[in-house]
């Protein structure tokens, strides 16, 4: 049987990667490895951190390889991304009432309820927003003073559908203060994501200039190149805004026909989802399509 312990986990590492201990240890003791490795002492995360350096592992994989079998506590954003990718109202259901069963009360659970919620509400084509004590809620969390770390921003972009626009505005100038005041690499494709949500929020709450404001502080350099599901969407998103702005002009449908076409070419699903979201637009696709 594998033993996950940090120290064996380490050990096998190092070894893997025929690294000495006088090689790893830094300005440690080597007997302090020693005891790591046999776990005969605890490692503070500091520690950790610098003697993974070398080996080239990250913290989060040597995290993931100590608590091997356990789900991560943000497993639930990736099941909530796939049903609601899938448009899977009755897998949203189920998620919603294991969740809820749980019981537990803590603020990060409570967000994570009202996340479920609005993906529900979104896809039962619910046009209803939170009711002003779970918008309160919301808001009080993330206007509260301190730095946005993932879960903040997490939060904010999928909670952006189910909240009136003057809260929106309101969240947001605090999320691009505490991005410039401080962000990892990491945040980067999480506030593009908020972005994008919240012009899509204004859109949809029929205000095109707000929901162009917002995608002009959208940088798509700050996605890797391979994200491309997110780039289609986001040039889906500046098309539409300037058909609904201009829908008299006719570079704009040509340029938004075209891009459907080459849609339909690539993925029928995605086309279609994209037609849907025209239509809840009080547009005609045929108007485009023609």
């Amino acid at each position: 049987m594998l033993d996950y312990s940090a120290g064996a986990i380490y050990h096998e590492v190092r070894r893997r990667r025929d690294l000495r201990i006088k090689e790893v240890k830094g300005d440690l003791h080597q007997s302090t490895i020693s005891h790591l490795e046999h776990d005969q002492s605890d490692m503070t995360l500091r520690t950790m951190v610098k003697i993974l350096r070398p080996t080239f592992m990250s913290a989060e994989e040597f995290c993931r390889l100590i608590d091997n079998g356990s789900e991560t506590s943000t497993a639930i954003f990736k099941q909530i991304a796939h049903y609601y990718d899938s448009t899977d109202l009755a897998g949203l259901y189920d998620l919603l009432a294991s969740y809820k069963e749980q019981n537990i009360l803590a603020t990060p659970n409570k967000m994570v309820i009202l996340m479920i919620q609005s993906c529900i509400d979104e896809l039962s084509q619910h046009e209803t927003l939170f009711s002003k004590e779970d918008c309160d809620f919301v808001q009080d969390y993330l206007l509260r003073p301190g730095r946005w770390f993932s879960f903040e921003y997490i939060v904010f972009a999928n909670l952006a559908f189910s909240m009136p626009a003057k809260i929106n505005l309101r969240i947001s100038k605090k999320m691009f203060h505490a991005y410039q005041q401080f962000h990892l690499p990491s945040y980067d494709e999480l506030i593009v994501n908020a972005l994008y949500n919240l012009s899509i929020s204004f859109l949809e709450q029929d205000d095109p200039s707000s929901a162009i404001q917002f995608l002009s502080f959208l940088d798509l350099k700050k996605l890797d190149h391979h994200v491309l599901y997110m780039r289609h969407h986001v040039t889906f998103l500046k098309l539409i805004i300037q058909f609904k702005l201009n829908p008299l002009d006719v570079k704009n449908a040509n340029e938004l026909r075209t891009f459907l076409e080459a849609t339909k070419l690539i993925d029928d699903v995605l086309f279609e989802k994209n037609i849907d979201w025209i239509r809840s637009l009080k547009i005609n696709p045929k108007t485009i399509l023609k």
